[in-house]
């Protein structure tokens, strides 16, 4: 029990040491909460507010986060780095290492719930129903016991940390579309519906409803607990059956015949290259890293498109601000993945450049740091081109969007504009931070917000009140969007161009320029 303590300890140690887990597991929801909380104000259903019914929910992400997300990519970064298998020679038994996982889980998804239960009680009138807590607790703990069970799963599935990282996230996210987390009470498709009736997130989030629903009853839900109960068992026996300490890219000994085999070695006559372009160097450069950063390319190219295609779905032919939801979301998924493009992964790559010296070693080259910063930004310009192609692909091909080819002039510089803009941001903050760990939770935990007052994430033609509104005009976002609605809404007078939204933009971005030469030598 010691040594369980031990390595507990040492896993929250690490979980308090990664800010981007302590954003999506702790921050995000409460964050979510607070946000919606806002927009929806005072409102009720049948004389309960309505944050009563979406601490479950949130909750229920967090745990998940927790317990699933979080484990599944700590287990798997444990083995590739070696560590699991010099755990496994240490006088430590077996289901002490993993155990203590999975208490760290525990400790940190029962933080969770009791912060977001807080925060709804304190600030938005939530009762905690307590002749339910028991079903409260229990619920709890065999979503913890699933979500656990499954993420040491896919840990032991996937073949590499990356690997593990992107289903992990990428399941999470797009399931809690589809299981009452995201949405609740959506009338789905009847092949959304099955799978996410099939799959156990729902039957959490849907229990976890229930203890606390207000009203007579336990608040024990034995349907929702008996199909979490099985994926329980289903989680541990694929763990059992495909668990390994040693890392899976561990290369073969070479035997002592092949080691004495000289390699055929061939000369080639020289050739004479031309001098390749030192901007098109780096930019080459800052998209191989991109390739092998498999969670930025998900959040900025695939989630997107999987979101355009996804809301639709769920809500049908409801109109958003006067047009079809496909037409209208189209242009709020381009602002979005131009501004996760510039504004959290290229900044992002810029602290990991500085964090490791090659900002560093960089000064001491012939190389201007022009070029550098300009291959950073050319790349989150393809990358939010590709991902418009890719949106204009599901959008035009799929969903009836419509697009007038005059005005995609406008529509190219709405996105170089926002593109200039946002990295600008991003070098700023990356200016102003001294830790590349605070990186990704200030720029994501920053533009996610501005989603949704922004009106990128609101769906329905609900108005958002007068001082988020006011709130969402002074920052670029807002204006980004409305020129691409601008440049990408039919049958409009005009040529699309928008001059007073790339003012906008463009004065944020002298500013952030000012700032990142004021703090040039911190980068």
């Amino acid at each position: 029990m010691t040594t369980l303590r031990a390595l507990t300890g040492h896993a929250l140690l690490g979980f308090a040491r990664n800010p981007v887990a302590a954003f999506f597991t702790l921050g995000f929801p409460v964050a979510f909460l607070v946000i919606v909380g806002a927009i929806i104000g005072d409102q009720d259903a049948g004389g309960v507010p309505v944050a009563q019914y979406l601490v479950p929910p949130f909750a229920v992400f967090g745990v998940a986060q927790a317990s699933f997300v979080l484990l599944a990519v700590d287990t798997a970064g444990m083995r590739d780095s070696g560590v699991l298998l010099r755990l496994r020679a240490a006088p430590v038994p077996s289901w002490i290492v993993l155990g203590a996982r999975i208490a760290a889980s525990v400790v940190i998804s029962a933080t969770t719930v009791a912060l977001l239960t807080a925060v709804g009680v304190l600030g938005y009138d939530v009762v905690v129903v307590r002749h339910k807590v028991p079903a409260l607790l229990v619920t709890l703990l065999l979503g913890i016991a699933c979500c656990a069970a499954l993420g040491l799963a896919l840990a032991a599935l996937a073949r590499t940390v990356l690997v593990a990282q992107t289903l992990a996230q990428g399941l999470l996210i797009t399931l809690a579309f589809i299981s009452d987390v995201f949405i609740v009470g959506a009338d789905l498709p009847r092949w959304l519906d099955v799978i996410g009736s099939v799959l156990p997130l729902k039957h959490f989030a849907r229990a976890m409803a229930e203890t606390f629903h207000p009203g007579g009853g336990s608040g024990f839900s034995p349907g929702h607990l008996a199909v979490l109960a099985i994926w329980t068992v289903a989680g541990i026996l694929v763990t059992r059956a495909a668990f390994s300490w040693q890392p899976r890219d561990a290369r073969t000994p070479v035997t002592a015949g092949a080691a004495s085999t000289p390699p055929t070695a061939r000369l080639s006559p020289p050739s004479v290259a031309a001098r390749p372009s030192p901007l098109g160097v780096q930019i080459g450069y800052a998209l191989l890293g991109l390739r092998r950063e498999m969670m930025a390319v998900f959040f900025s190219v695939v989630f997107p498109a999987l979101l355009l295609a996804l809301f639709p779905t769920v809500f049908g032919d409801q109109p958003v601000h006067g047009m079809p939801m496909a037409q209208y979301l189209y242009a709020g998924m381009i602002a979005y993945t131009v501004a996760v493009a510039a504004f959290v992964d290229m900044p992002e790559s810029v602290v990991g450049a500085r964090a490791a010296g090659v900002l560093k070693r960089l000064r001491g080259t012939p190389l201007p740091f022009r070029w550098y910063f300009g291959g950073r930004v050319s790349a989150a310009l393809i990358v939010a081109l590709i991902a418009a192609a890719v949106l204009t692909v599901v959008g035009v091909g799929f969903l009836g969007v419509r697009l007038d080819v005059a005005r995609l002039p406008a529509l190219l510089l709405a996105v170089v504009a926002g593109t200039l803009c946002f990295a600008a941001l991003g070098l700023a903050v990356a200016a102003l931070l001294p830790s590349a760990r605070s990186i990704v939770p200030v720029t994501l935990g920053t533009l996610l917000p501005l989603c949704f007052i922004s009106e990128i994430f609101v769906v329905g033609d609900a108005p958002l009140p007068d001082w988020l509104t006011t709130l969402a005009d002074v920052f670029p976002l807002r204006h980004l969007l409305q020129a691409v609605l601008a440049a990408t809404t039919p049958d409009a007078a005009g040529t699309g161009f928008t001059p007073a939204h790339v003012a906008v933009l463009t004065v944020w971005t002298a500013l952030s320029l000012a700032v990142v030469w004021r703090r040039r030598a911190d980068l």
